[in-house]
């Protein structure tokens, strides 16, 4: 009883970990033979559990590739992007080009991974086995060839990313090719690379926001219908993120219930995170009211076992406590800068890293702000993407003008200004009102800069507001000024004493107070 102990749903077991060092220690013991077979029926049942990571490490361990892969297929790359590219790698090194080729469908599944952590001559090169193995299978008949030929090309237009015209093209020679839906790209997988926004990814250069949106409505639809609604609402979500950071604060508010009226049901969870991140924004905006707190929302999140969902939630947390003013709020990850141990899709690393220069403005770091800056607007630069590059040359400038060094935060943020005017952007420099109110002053008041002011200083007064109700939580609600007092004290680890002293009371009346 001491070492083993069953759960209260009367079927499980739990071992202590030395108990688990002395089995893992026999079974080391055990004849390599007897290992594998014992290895396989371990991937066997994790498979049928759908605990398709601990399968893929037992079938790795046993040395059983077919398996391996064929779980490889059945979890479509969502919980494998949660590994480390290096363990993928590895594998693909240990597994023969033979072996490989007789499993077309992991290797676009792979393909996909590649992509995802920015490995793209092994992209390319498991496109080599792909076409190689349908070279040397004759035997599949046309429909076959088309759905994997099909598939090729729907990851291929991965390389072109955020590109919306051109992928949509290669999306409409895909669906031309397929007789079915994808299989290699699975509808509850992450569609935005861990990205809380989708504007962020899509929006790639000053004054063609219209047009984007526009090819964005054209291009979503096609590839829906491909991948069995994978991503569907994303359109929406961008709709209503244009509106927001127009300062158009209904409209959002509309194309974002929209959102959440496309993806109901459907297992978007990528999508609705995205929603959330959105409802967050436009509460502060004094727009509509977010559906659950984050803690609440971070607690389902954590009943689905996706740290990927969980690490973007953070994400979503940050930026959001960042801009409220509430640092003590922050996820520990974030406030803690804790991000190079955290796995982030390569594509939605340069929104995380911006959302950690948000922090560090909120917690008075401006000198590493800009310090980060220059490096991070090159990762921007690779990506085109537009939108982020903007809010990191906004937070520069506001980290310079806390530092009384105007000389270079005014020509920043006068690039600033004109991108974001070219498309009507107002919501970037409101989230940071705080740290440029005095620097817009000394620009001329064209009626761009006059509308950002009174959209700040209303911004900042909802934010005090707010963070005057979160001083209180409602729990307390019902508490006296005295009652309240004694809490705030208590919360400080005095003693009875201690605090009797500092109100002037007797032990006994802060005892009857506490009770």
């Amino acid at each position: 009883n001491a070492f083993v102990r069953r759960l209260p749903d009367g079927v499980t077991y739990r071992f202590h970990h030395m108990m688990k060092h002395c089995a893992q220690r026999t079974f080391a013991a055990l004849p390599p033979e007897t290992q594998q077979r014992y290895l396989d029926r371990c991937g066997v049942w994790y498979e049928t559990h759908r605990q398709y990571l601990h399968a893929m490490s037992a079938y790795r361990r046993s040395g059983s590739h077919d398996a391996l892969l064929r779980v490889i297929v059945l979890d479509a790359g969502i919980l494998l992007a949660s590994l480390k590219p290096a363990d993928v790698l590895a594998f693909l090194d240990d597994c023969p080009a033979d072996v490989l080729k007789e499993h077309p469908l992991a290797l676009l599944v792979l393909m996909r991974c590649m992509f995802n952590w920015q490995q793209i001559p092994r992209m390319l090169q498991l496109k080599g086995l792909l076409l190689a193995a349908l070279e040397e299978h004759p035997e599949l008949d046309e429909e076959q060839r088309g759905n994997l030929l099909g598939e090729c090309v729907l990851i291929e237009s991965f390389l072109v990313y955020n590109d919306i015209t051109e992928m949509g093209r290669m999306h409409r020679r895909a669906a031309a090719l397929l007789h079915r839906p994808a299989i290699s790209i699975h509808s509850t997988g992450g569609w935005t690379f861990s990205s809380p926004s989708v504007l962020m990814m899509y929006h790639r250069e000053a004054g063609l926001l219209d047009q984007e949106l526009h090819e964005m409505d054209r291009c979503m639809p096609c590839y829906c219908h491909m991948t069995n609604n994978h991503g569907q609402g994303a359109d929406l979500v961008m709709r209503a993120e244009a509106a927001l950071l127009r300062g158009q604060c209904t409209d959002a508010e509309i194309e974002l219930e929209r959102a959440y009226a496309a993806i109901e049901g459907n297992g978007q969870e990528n999508i609705a995170l995205c929603c959330d991140f959105l409802a967050l924004r436009l509460y502060l905006m004094g727009q509509g009211r977010p559906r659950c707190t984050p803690q609440d929302r971070r607690a389902i999140l954590k009943g689905q076992h996706n740290i990927v969902w969980l690490n973007m939630w953070d994400g979503c947390c940050a930026y959001f406590y960042a801009v409220l003013g509430r640092p003590e709020r922050i996820p520990e990850s974030f406030a803690g800068h804790d991000l190079d141990s955290m796995n982030f899709l390569a594509p939605g690393r340069p929104m995380m890293d911006m959302v950690e220069n948000q922090v560090l403005l909120a917690q008075g770091e401006w000198a590493k702000v800009i310090g980060r800056s220059e490096k991070l607007l090159k990762k921007c630069s690779s990506f085109h993407y537009g939108l982020v590059s903007l809010y990191v040359r906004i937070q520069t400038a506001a980290a310079y003008a806390m530092l009384d060094k105007g000389t270079e935060a005014k020509p920043l943020l006068a690039q600033a200004l004109q991108a974001a005017e070219a498309d009507g952007f107002f919501l970037p420099f409101v989230e940071n009102y705080r740290y440029l109110h005095d620097l817009l002053s000394t620009l001329p008041q064209t009626e761009q800069v006059t509308q950002i002011a009174a959209l700040g200083e209303a911004y900042e007064a909802r934010c005090a507001q707010l963070r005057a109700q979160g001083a209180r939580p409602a729990a307390l609600g019902e508490l006296t000024r005295r009652e309240m007092e004694i809490t705030q004290l208590m919360a400080q680890h005095l003693t009875n004493k201690e605090i009797a002293q500092q109100l002037f009371l007797s032990e006994g009346t802060v005892k009857q107070y506490m009770n």
